[in-house]
C-alpha cells in the first residue's frame, strides 16, 4: 500500500479510524473459494479441505513453521495448475461478486466521515472488481497479490498438482469443531488430513518449480493484517483506542483482539466464531448500514457511547435518539422494516452462544448461492 494519508487528502486532524475486511462485511461471496468451485475439479470442497487444515494448524495446534495461515497461498499453484491466468481471475471474481445492499452508500459515508482503510486475505483480482463497484481508491487496501500470468507450468507438473488435488478432494470433511488455541487430540480423519497435506504441501509441491509462486506472492493472513494496523497507527499517529476494525473472518482475529484489548471497536460483523470472540461488539446482519451506525456513534462519542447504543438496540429509542446524521439511522430503520439487525456487547458470559449463532450465520450467508 502507498503512502496515501487521507487526512492530509482532506486538510483535517482526526483522533479516530476505521479499518475493514471486505467478507461478510461488504461482500457475501467468498471469492477465493469461488476460483477454485469454478476452475478446480470438486473445487468448492477442494478449497473447503485446505481452508480446515489451515485453521486447524495456524489457530488449533499454533504452528510457527510458516506453513499456516495462507489458505490463498496455498491454492495459487493449484489454481494455476488448472489453467487459470489473470484475466481468468479478474472475470471470474467480477461474474460472482456479490455484494451487501447499501455498500456503496455505507462506504461512502464512512470515508466521507472518517479514515478508512481495507485489509483483507482475497487476491487483488477480487479487490479491483469491488475498487470499481464502490467507488474504493485502491491505496487504502491491504490485500492478497499474485501475478498467474508470470509463472509457467509444465504438462508434467500441472498433472501432478492435479493429482493432489484430486488425493485432497477424496478425504473425508472433517467435522469436529474445536476452541481457539486450545490443545486437542485429533480426530482421525483430521490426523489422515493434515498428514496429507503436509506431505503435499511440504517435500511434494517444494520440489515442483511452480513452488516458486506461493514463496513469492504476497499472503495477507492474520499476521499480515495485524502487521498492517501497527504500520497503520505509526503513519495516522492514530492510536488503537481510537481505532475501529469490522471484521469476521479468521484472519481478522489478531486485528481485532489488539483493538479490543487496547479500547477500541472491535465489530465481529457476521463474524466466524474465532472472530466473535475477539471482538467487544458482535453484529449480524444482511445489511451493512448497521455497522456505519455504530462506527458513526464511536466516532462521535467514544466506546461507551457505542456500548450504550447496543443496550438500548430497539426501534422506538433509535427514532427517537438525537443521532448526529439522522439520515442514516432513518437509510438503517428503513432497510430493516420488520427486524432490525442483531447487535450484542461481546463479553465471558455471552460469548459462546453469540459465537455460535454468527457463525451459523455467516455460513448461511456466503454459501447462499449454492444451496
Amino acid at each position: 500500500m502507498s503512502e496515501y494519508d487521507p487526512v492530509a487528502e482532506l486538510g483535517l486532524v482526526h483522533d479516530k479510524q476505521l479499518v475493514c475486511s471486505l467478507t461478510g462485511f461488504l461482500q457475501t461471496n467468498n471469492s477465493s473459494r469461488d476460483l477454485c468451485r469454478r476452475f478446480i475439479g470438486k473445487g468448492d470442497k477442494f478449497y473447503d479441505m485446505v481452508s480446515r487444515y489451515d485453521d486447524i494448524v495456524a489457530y488449533v495446534l499454533t504452528r510457527s513453521d510458516g506453513r499456516s495461515g495462507n489458505t490463498a497461498r496455498f491454492i495459487a499453484p493449484f489454481l494455476k495448475a488448472f489453467g487459470m491466468t489473470d484475466y481468468a481471475a479478474m472475470e471470474q471474481c467480477r461474474q460472482s461478486m456479490r455484494l451487501m445492499p447499501d455498500a456503496k452508500r455505507v462506504i461512502g459515508h464512512l470515508m466521507k466521515t472518517l479514515p478508512t482503510f481495507f485489509t483483507t486475505s482475497s487476491y487483488e483480482h477480487n479487490v479491483m472488481n469491488v475498487c470499481a463497484e464502490l467507488d474504493m481508491p485502491g491505496e487504502l487496501i491491504d490485500c492478497t497479490s499474485v501475478d498467474f500470468d508470470e509463472y509457467d507450468i509444465s504438462r508434467q507438473e500441472a498433472k501432478a498438482i492435479r493429482e493432489m488435488a484430486s488425493r485432497v478432494t477424496n478425504l473425508s470433511m472433517p467435522r469436529h469443531e474445536y476452541e481457539l488455541n486450545v490443545p486437542v487430540r485429533l480426530q482421525r480423519d483430521e490426523d489422515e488430513m493434515i498428514r496429507t497435506f503436509d506431505r503435499i504441501l511440504g517435500p511434494e509441491i517444494n520440489e515442483l518449480a511452480i513452488s516458486d509462486i506461493m514463496r513469492q506472492m504476497k499472503s495477507v493472513g492474520a499476521d499480515e493484517k495485524a502487521y498492517f494496523m501497527i504500520d497503520l497507527r505509526r503513519r495516522t499517529q492514530i492510536e488503537f483506542d481510537g481505532t475501529a476494525f469490522i471484521g469476521g473472518d479468521i484472519t481478522d482475529i489478531h486485528a481485532l483482539d489488539t483493538i479490543r484489548d487496547r479500547g477500541g471497536l472491535a465489530m465481529s460483523f457476521n463474524g466466524c466464531d474465532f472472530a466473535v470472540r475477539k471482538s467487544n461488539i458482535a453484529v449480524m446482519s444482511r445489511d451493512c448500514t448497521a455497522a456505519a451506525v455504530l462506527v458513526q456513534e464511536f466516532y462521535n462519542e467514544g466506546m461507551e457511547a457505542v456500548f450504550d447504543l447496543v443496550e438500548n438496540w430497539n426501534r422506538e429509542t433509535l427514532r427517537k435518539k438525537d443521532f448526529p446524521d439522522p439520515y442514516l439511522m432513518s437509510a438503517m430503520l428503513e432497510s430493516n422494516p420488520r427486524k432490525l439487525p442483531e447487535v450484542h456487547i461481546v463479553n465471558r458470559d455471552n460469548a459462546d452462544e453469540i459465537a455460535k449463532r454468527s457463525d451459523k450465520y455467516r455460513k448461511a450467508l456466503l454459501r447462499s448461492e449454492y444451496n
